[in-house]
């Protein structure tokens, strides 16, 4: 054999591998095309660029099963408008295989949402996927960091008046209805009375966060943090006596 011929050989040789290497990753890009990279995915406050018409509500049911989330939008929905209607808007959010959910630290698991929690649903933009009874199918589903204000939203006062919260525990009676509060501190009524049962798993901890480490409680709120507690509506009687008209920092 000469040194042209080896020569030719060892040239086809090598085309062939080429040829056939360039076959397979051919391959390989198209069964990963339309697969998300996890590990491509930004980490960070640069997740998702967000906006005013970005879905965002506040969790309220999770259907493990269906794979549903079932959101209160009503904050959203009323986005930018003057006079809001006082009713309660949800949207079901359907996920699935490809759907990505995010914190702001990175890639999470569905079974680490919590009732309560903000979310921002990016929905999928195919417009092959399937329609899930009104649901709307989401490519992107992004845990948002809650500010003090807004896990406190129940228990602190929207104006000038205080409010007044009874937070018992889930599934026993409150120690006081409004027939007490109409009899002993009608006064509480100027800002407002709610009766909120505490449970534990959500996303907002009110013992936590507020350092509670006994229930019931009566707790009065002004715009910004709890301005007074008790367990007794007596002592709640005095002190809104000795706090008329009642100042707040708001």
């Amino acid at each position: 054999m000469n040194s042209k011929s080896s020569l030719s050989q060892i040239t086809i040789s090598l085309s062939l591998i080429v040829i056939f290497m360039t076959g397979c990753g051919s391959n390989n890009e198209a069964s990963l095309s339309g697969i998300k990279q996890v590990n491509e995915l930004p980490v960070g406050n640069n997740i998702s660029p967000l906006n005013e018409d970005t879905m965002i509500g506040s969790l309220l049911h999770i259907d493990k099963e269906q794979r549903n989330l079932v959101l209160d939008i009503s904050e959203w929905v009323n986005r930018g408008k003057s006079e809001a209607v006082d009713i309660m808007h949800s949207q079901t959010i359907h996920y699935d295989d490809l759907t990505i959910f995010q914190s702001e630290e990175g890639i999470m698991k569905p079974d680490e949402l919590k009732k309560g929690q903000s979310l921002a649903v990016f929905p999928a933009s195919d417009a092959s996927v399937e329609i899930h009874e009104g649901a709307i199918t989401a490519d992107r589903i992004l845990q948002l960091t809650m500010t003090r204000e807004e896990k406190l939203e129940r228990i602190l006062a929207s104006g000038d008046d205080l409010h007044t919260v009874v937070l018992y525990e889930e599934g026993k009676l409150p120690p006081y209805d409004e027939i007490d509060f109409d009899k002993h501190v009608p006064e509480a009524f100027a800002g407002g009375i709610a009766w909120i049962p505490y449970t534990e798993g959500l996303a907002v901890d009110y013992k936590e966060e507020l350092n509670i480490d006994k229930l019931p409680v009566i707790l009065v709120s002004d715009c910004s943090d709890p301005v007074f507690r008790t367990h007794s509506i007596e002592e709640l009687k005095q002190w809104f006596q000795s706090h008329h008209p009642p100042e707040t920092n708001c």
